[in-house]
């Protein structure tokens, strides 16, 4: 290789970098005030072009002093040092090395303020992955606060990030909430002062607290035009009352029943009834409200009976001309009883099922002029009604809405406060070994959960319900196993046992 040509060729790789950093100094130079003695500039290109769409630091969140001297002094490459960064605490992350990655990531937040995702990783590792090397349930609750403390540091430099705001309320509410050891978890967190403040006792619930960060998230969408970044609107927008039913479902299992329990999940009915008034966007186009199935069924079910009542019998006929051109092997299989098909039966029954299936536009095209239009219009108008009550359908499932809904309804009950008062009094007298009253007790609580049933039979194929009602149930057996007592043959819930048991297994 020629000397001379690999030293121009130095010169020359030395002049761009000089020409490059030069612009991009330029470029990105910081924007000034006005002084007593001097004019403000407005800074470089890309300072004006932040201010022109909201993303100077001031308008992101409070100005880091130790931030702005790291970013002067990177030369506007502090992009390419947060990178280098990040891949270091991904190294770190691998290895385990926890105080390392700490390390690193503190210095991400220097190098880089808005770089949320620095801020939720290390609020994460803090109160998920640092917590757990500690035995003692007081550090572990320690570590905890200080992931919820980094995350509310990071909103004071991104106030407009719904994210964050997401979080708190995530790490309050559910790593409070639903650790193992939730318990003492949530009585440390009531009697903390110094997170809480000035707040009062009665508001220091975690499943409340969190509430209100979920609450401000939704605020920073609704009032400020923030964006949800890949947040599902369905889900971010429950946790609010979501909140309320483990608030009222929590005060149970702290044993309190009385008015303070009705009025939690009187509040929790009401904040879920709000919640399905929401108009939530779908992958589907179009925007819907979970409140609205049962009108767009029955608006479907009036637009069929109209199209119906045209020319009354047409939607049979075809039904029976469609039966005449099935195979005799579909016919036979579709007449067959469900529970004596074979295996090839039952693929054959579907098949067969939908090819007689009539639909309302098949209908409306066999129904002669001049009403043809009238059908046609009917049957579009009942296909997107279905439409649309199918699209609620599977978003009230994702939520699991309408057990939350029949669950925050029968929960406000005198009848159920009872009886769940009953079993919680059942509990305690057979953790203190106290058999006689822990059967006593659960005796009557499980005839006050049969007059709950009674009066709210949809209850029954709740899986949910059922769940925890099996539950109680073994628990009953124990009891009586311990006193060498038979289980009832007439047991007063066994159609919820023969119900919901095999689901569990």
């Amino acid at each position: 290789m020629n000397p001379r040509s690999s030293f121009q060729r130095k010169i020359i790789y030395l002049v761009a970098i000089a020409v490059l950093l030069g612009l991009l100094s330029v470029l990105g130079r910081p924007a000034t005030r006005d002084t007593e003695t001097a004019k403000g500039s407005p800074g470089g290109k890309l300072a004006r072009l932040r201010a022109q769409n909201g993303l100077s630091q001031a308008q992101l969140g409070q100005i880091d002093p130790t931030s702005e001297t790291i970013k002067l002094a990177t030369l506007g490459m502090r992009g390419v040092a947060a990178n280098i960064l990040w891949e270091k605490a991904n190294r770190y992350k691998m290895k385990k090395d926890w105080t390392n990655l700490s390390a690193t990531l503190e210095q991400i937040t220097r190098v880089q303020p808005n770089f949320i995702s620095v801020w939720r990783f290390q609020a994460w590792n803090l109160a998920y992955n640092v917590s757990a090397e500690f035995d003692d349930f007081h550090q572990r609750y320690r570590w905890v606060i200080k992931g919820i403390n980094f995350l509310k540091r990071g909103i004071k430099y991104n106030q407009r990030e719904p994210r964050l705001f997401w979080d708190v309320g995530w790490f309050i509410a559910q790593k409070i909430g639903r650790a193992d050891e939730s318990k003492q978890f949530r009585k440390l967190f009531k009697q903390d002062d110094d997170f809480h403040g000035p707040r009062e006792l009665a508001n220091r619930d975690n499943w409340l607290v969190g509430k209100q960060w979920f609450q401000e998230a939704v605020q920073q969408v609704d009032e400020k035009g923030a964006s949800m970044k890949g947040m599902s609107p369905l889900i971010f927008r429950s946790d609010v009352p979501m909140c309320q039913m483990n608030y009222a479902e929590a005060l149970e299992k702290d044993g309190i029943f009385g008015e303070r329990a009705q009025r939690a999940w009187k509040d929790a009915a009401r904040e879920w009834d709000q919640y399905g008034s929401i108009n939530i966007p779908t992958s589907y186009g179009i925007s819907i409200r979970l409140n609205d199935r049962e009108m767009y069924e029955e608006k479907a079910r009036k637009l069929v009976e109209k199209l119906d009542a045209i020319e009354p019998g047409l939607r049979e006929r075809i039904h029976q001309e469609k039966r005449a051109e099935l195979t005799d092997q579909l016919r036979q299989a579709v007449d067959t009883t469900p529970g004596e098909r074979t295996t090839e039966q039952h693929e054959l029954a579907a098949k067969a099922k939908e090819l007689l299936e009539v639909t309302h536009e098949e209908v409306a095209a066999r129904i002669k002029r001049p009403r043809r239009k009238q059908a046609l219009k009917l049957a579009k108008e009942a296909v997107e009604a279905e439409r649309v009550a199918n699209i609620i359908r599977r978003y009230r499932q994702i939520v699991n809405f309408e057990s939350w809904r029949l669950r925050a309804q029968v929960e406000q009950t005198q009848e159920t406060l009872a009886a769940r008062k009953l079993i919680y009094q059942g509990d305690h007298a057979f953790a203190d070994g106290d058999l006689p009253n822990a059967l006593r007790y659960y005796d009557e609580g499980l005839n006050a959960w049969r007059k709950v049933l009674d009066k709210f039979p949809e209850l029954v194929p709740d899986e949910t319900f059922g769940s925890d009602l099996v539950d109680i149930v073994n628990r009953y057996r124990k009891i009586l196993e311990l006193r060498d007592e038979p289980f009832p043959e007439d047991f007063i819930l066994q159609d919820i046992v023969d119900l919901h048991e095999d689901k569990q297994q």
